[in-house]
């Protein structure tokens, strides 16, 4: 009777003992960032172009898939990317690159990894008319920004975020490394609720 007394109060102890502690030694053993690599980022990019888009109603640009870039040392991406140019007025086609950088955010509503601050370098473009070319040098910063600025980069999926919601984590902070993006987890606000996909 006294054995089956010990044994009775080693196991009520010990389910108390794990209700106390459990959750936080899991939290503990928690992955504390998520790492998204190279070679992710640029087929999940791929696959959101090429883009096509009017200026003026004069000329129809069209973007093709871009070629990433890590910038560790500032914490963002570059990218060159090759264009082509209509006239469609004269049917003119012309052809060319430009090269922009450009930063992350993390948007919560989605479990998306977007663009932000995108900057451009340099604009080539090959035959095209004087007027056009200057027109085109001249507003690519801003067609830029309009192009990409809050485009999507990557999304996160749910195998992706599973352990991390179940633990009470969310992402924070996202560096660029020298082999794609690290995505660190922080804790999540009691306040804030999931979201959609969380």
């Amino acid at each position: 009777m006294k054995r089956l007394l010990h044994w009775t109060l080693v196991v009520l102890l010990s389910s108390w003992l794990w209700a106390c502690t459990g959750a936080p030694l899991l939290a503990t053993m928690a992955p504390r960032s998520v790492t998204i690599s190279a070679a992710q980022l640029q087929q999940a990019l791929v696959q959101r172009f090429p883009i096509k888009q009017r200026l003026a109603d004069v000329l129809e640009l069209e973007v093709l898939p871009p070629r990433l870039n890590l910038l560790p040392a500032s914490n963002r991406l570059a990218t060159d990317i090759d264009l082509n140019v209509v006239d469609r007025l004269l049917g003119g086609r012309y052809s060319g690159s430009i090269s922009f950088d450009f930063g992350l955010r993390f948007e919560a509503s989605d479990n998306t990894i977007r663009m932000s601050g995108a900057r451009v370098n340099d604009v080539r473009l090959a035959g095209v008319p004087e007027p056009y070319q200057t027109a085109i040098t001249k507003n690519a910063p801003r067609i830029a920004e309009r192009l990409f600025d809050n485009r999507v980069l990557h999304q996160l999926s749910d195998k992706d975020l599973s352990l991390v919601n179940s633990l009470g984590l969310e992402p924070g902070e996202i560096s660029v490394t020298s082999d794609g993006l690290k995505v660190t987890l922080v804790p999540r606000p009691l306040s804030r609720p999931l979201s959609r996909n969380l």
